[in-house]
């Protein structure tokens, strides 16, 4: 196995060193890879859970509203009911 050292001032000691010991180790650097990657997707899935959430509050709001428009202003709105329906398979398809 091979070992790194970072330089006194560097940024990246602190996150890849694990075990504090000074050195870097192949196996240290393979598990902070894993540590990012891992927060990156988990940053990913709630970002896909918030739209998800804020689509389905919307599409409700909108239907709720839909029940105190007079009938001409639902039939011209049809278009953005669809334009929900949509982009919520959408959404859902993703995640």
């Amino acid at each position: 196995m091979v070992q790194k050292k970072f330089e006194e001032d560097s940024k990246f000691a602190g996150d890849w060193d694990l075990d504090g010991d000074g050195e870097v180790t192949d196996a240290e650097v393979e598990h902070a890879k894993e540590i990012k990657k891992t927060e990156t997707e988990l940053r990913k899935n709630l970002a896909q859970l918030r739209m998800a959430r804020f689509t389905l509050m919307a599409m409700g709001a909108f239907t709720l509203a839909m029940f105190f428009v007079p009938i001409e202003r639902v039939t011209a709105l049809a278009d953005i009911s669809n334009l929900f329906t949509y982009l919520a398979q959408a959404l859902w398809a993703v995640t």
